[in-house]
C-alpha cells in the first residue's frame, strides 16, 4: 500500500532549525535549496541570533601558554564545557594581536605589524569561518607612536555593525575620529563634538547600541586634568556623550562590563587592612524614570564577602562575575587556571578549573551565530 511521504509544516521546519548549533546549519545548507536559502535569509539568522543569545550564551577566554609562546582561544559553554576555537590563525603574541570586541557572534580583531600605523583591522565569525579584512583609513599624518583606540558594536537602529577608532598624540586629547560602517564598507571621518579634550584610556564595551571607554578630561595646563568621566558612542547617530563615573566611597580598579544588556562597572575594592582588599563590587547604569528619560546614575548592586586570596574581577556572565587569581600570584599552579564564579543575586560562590596548559588573559561573552561579516572570504578547513 502506497503511503506519502511525512510532512512538516514549513514554521515547525524553522522552529527546530532555529535551535540549532551553527555547525549543523552549515551542513543542512546541502539538504535542499529551500533549506539554503531559509539559513541564509537575514530574519532567520536574527531568529537564531536571539534563540542562542538566550539558552547558548558562552565565555569567550584568551588563553597565553608561556611554555609553548602562543595563544588560544577557548570557548566555555552553559554547560561548563570547555573546548578550543579552531583556525585562530591570527593570534601569535601579545604584540601582534589583540580582540578589540565580541559582538552578536563577530569578534573584531586589531593586529600590529612593524612600521605600520594604525593597526590593520579585521572581523571575524569564529563559528562560520568567516573573515572580512578592513581596508586602512586615511591617516598618514600621526607618527608610529602615537595613540589610536578603538571599538566595536552594533547599533539595532541602524542595524548595522561599526568600528570607531579615535587618534591622538601620545598624552594629548583625541584630536581625530573615524567611523568604519560594515554595510558602507568604508572609513568616514567625524567630528569630535563632545569628544574635544577628552583622552580615552580604556578598553571598550558596547550595550544598546552604543560603545563604552573610560576618559579624562584635560585641563587647560599641560600634565593637568579636570577628571574622569565615562564615554558613550552612539553608533547610529554617530555622536559622543560624556557621563560621570560612580562616586566611589572607597579606592579600587575599575573596569567596564555590561550587566543585565546595561553598562557596568567592576571594582576590585583596595581596602584600609587585608580582609578588605580583595572584595569586589558591581555598579549598575540605570535608566531615568523621569519625564525627560535622562539617565539617573549609578546603583550599586553587589559586595562579595572577603576571599583569602586577591583576585582579578575579568567578566560578567549568566549574572555572575567571573573572577581569576591576581597575575602576581601566577607561581601558584594550584590557584592559576582556577576560575570564581560570583552569583550576583544568591551571592553564592563557585570555583571552576579551566583545562588549559596557561594564564588566561581576558574574557569575553559570546554567542555563536550566522551573522556574516559582508564582502567576505570563507576560511579553507
Amino acid at each position: 500500500m502506497y503511503s506519502k511521504m511525512p510532512y512538516l509544516p514549513d514554521e515547525i521546519i524553522t522552529n527546530i532549525l532555529k535551535r540549532l548549533p551553527v555547525k549543523s546549519l552549515i551542513r543542512f545548507q546541502c539538504v535542499c535549496t529551500h533549506w539554503k536559502n531559509l539559513i541564509k535569509n537575514p530574519s532567520f539568522i536574527a531568529d537564531h541570533l536571539q534563540q542562542s543569545g538566550h539558552q547558548n550564551s558562552s565565555l569567550l577566554l584568551l588563553e597565553w601558554n608561556r611554555r609553548d609562546v602562543h595563544w588560544r582561544l577557548l570557548l566555555l559553554d552553559c554547560g561548563m564545557q570547555v573546548r578550543e576555537i579552531e583556525k585562530a590563525f591570527w593570534i601569535d603574541s601579545l604584540a601582534v594581536a589583540r580582540i578589540i570586541g565580541s559582538c552578536n557572534g563577530l569578534l573584531c580583531v586589531e593586529i600590529r605589524q612593524y612600521n605600520k600605523f594604525p593597526p590593520s583591522l579585521l572581523v571575524w565569525n569564529p563559528a562560520t569561518k568567516e573573515i572580512r579584512h578592513l581596508p586602512r583609513s586615511s591617516v598618514g599624518c600621526f607618527d608610529y607612536h602615537d595613540d589610536c583606540v578603538t571599538g566595536f558594536g552594533f547599533s539595532p537602529i541602524a542595524n548595522n555593525y561599526k568600528i570607531v577608532r579615535t587618534y591622538a598624540k601620545l598624552h594629548d586629547a583625541t584630536n581625530r575620529v573615524e567611523v568604519f560602517s560594515l554595510s558602507r564598507g568604508s572609513w568616514k571621518e567625524i567630528d569630535l563634538g563632545n569628544l574635544k579634550g577628552v583622552k580615552l584610556y580604556s578598553e571598550t564595551v558596547t550595550a544598546n547600541g552604543e560603545i563604552f571607554w573610560f576618559g579624562i578630561k584635560l585641563g587647560a595646563k599641560e600634565g593637568s586634568y579636570d577628571g574622569e568621566v565615562i564615554v558613550s558612542f552612539d553608533i547610529a547617530k554617530e555622536v559622543f556623550t560624556l557621563m560621570p563615573k560612580p562616586n566611589l566611597d572607597y579606592c579600587a580598579d575599575e573596569s567596564l562590563t555590561v550587566y543585565e544588556n546595561k553598562l557596568a562597572i567592576l571594582c576590585e575594592i583596595d581596602g584600609d587592612d587585608d580582609e578588605s582588599s580583595d572584595l569586589i563590587g558591581l555598579w549598575v547604569m540605570e535608566e531615568g524614570t523621569c519625564v525627560s528619560g535622562e539617565r539617573q546614575g549609578w546603583n550599586k548592586i553587589y559586595t562579595s564577602g572577603p576571599c583569602p586570596y586577591i583576585l582579578d574581577p575579568m567578566a560578567v556572565w549568566r549574572n555572575e562575575i567571573v573572577s581569576k587569581v591576581s597575575s602576581f600570584e601566577d607561581d601558584d599552579e594550584k590557584r592559576r587556571n582556577v576560575s570564581y564564579f560570583m552569583n550576583v543575586t544568591t551571592n553564592e560562590v563557585k570555583s571552576f578549573v579551566i583545562p588549559c596548559c596557561g594564564r588566561v588573559h581576558s574574557m569575553y561573552n559570546y554567542v555563536e551565530s550566522l551573522v556574516s561579516v559582508g564582502n567576505n572570504y570563507l576560511e579553507e578547513s
